[in-house]
């Protein structure tokens, strides 16, 4: 396991690809928050809200990042031969899990402070730090963690570019049948769906980050749930698999 890390750390950050998405999420900040500042003549906005306003968009650079990163394996036969010279597949499958967990924290951390760093200098918090907001960028991790581990269980076990275009997309794809929410009668029901589904979750982080969310309880289990059976099922769907 250790040489896998180790190996997948080093072609993770000797490539261009994660410096490229990095730069592209610190950039885009600075963008926002600048232009904010600009356009701030009377002095009222506040940065809280912006912690929150790429928790949608993250999932799509992890895949960049870390999706093509598993994909490349297969295109080239690394999986292949790391099999050949006696790697398990289990343990391959895992320390693809690691190093895409490690690119989507990381992300997530690098904005995080790029928006506290020209928060406190361009703008203001109103309510920041607060015990309100810390949940919530918990949840924001989660979510992370989720979208990650879906990821990985796409590009791992569809081992083509098919999976990294599916896990590329999935966030829309559910976003798109958020209409069929509006056939659901009970209330109740559309929120314990909104809270089982990260893509939904997402909005409770970005509108509504001064307050605990009410189904947090079931956000953390759904959450838990989706990690362990697409990883058991990934590595399960891995094993079995042909890799000719």
């Amino acid at each position: 396991m250790r040489e896998l890390l180790a190996e997948g750390y080093r072609r993770l950050f000797k490539g261009k690809r994660f410096y490229i998405v990095l730069s592209v999420i610190v950039g885009f900040a600075v963008l926002v928050l600048s232009f904010v500042k600009v356009f701030d003549s009377d002095h009222t906005a506040r940065a809280d809200g912006m912690l929150f306003m790429m928790t949608g968009t993250l999932p799509l650079l992890i895949s960049i990042a870390a999706g093509l990163l598993i994909v490349q394996d297969y295109r080239n036969n690394t999986v292949r031969n790391k099999i050949i010279i006696g790697h398990s597949r289990t343990n391959i499958y895992l320390a693809n899990l690691i190093v895409s967990v490690t690119v989507a924290v990381i992300y997530q951390l690098a904005f995080w402070l790029t928006v506290l760093a020209l928060g406190y200098i361009l703008l203001q918090f109103e309510f920041f730090p607060c015990a309100e907001v810390f949940a919530n960028m918990g949840i924001a991790i989660l979510i992370q963690l989720t979208f990650t581990s879906i990821i990985v269980f796409f590009c791992n076990t569809m081992k083509n570019v098919g999976g990294f275009v599916i896990s590329l997309i999935m966030h829309e794809v559910v976003l798109m049948m958020s209409p069929i929410m509006l056939l659901i009668r009970s209330e109740k029901v559309q929120d314990f769906i909104g809270n089982c589904l990260p893509s939904f979750q997402v909005s409770l982080v970005e509108y509504n980050y001064m307050k605990f969310p009410d189904g947090l309880p079931v956000i953390l289990i759904a959450d838990a749930l989706i990690i362990v059976v697409t990883t058991i099922g990934g590595i399960l769907l891995f094993n079995k698999s042909d890799l000719k």
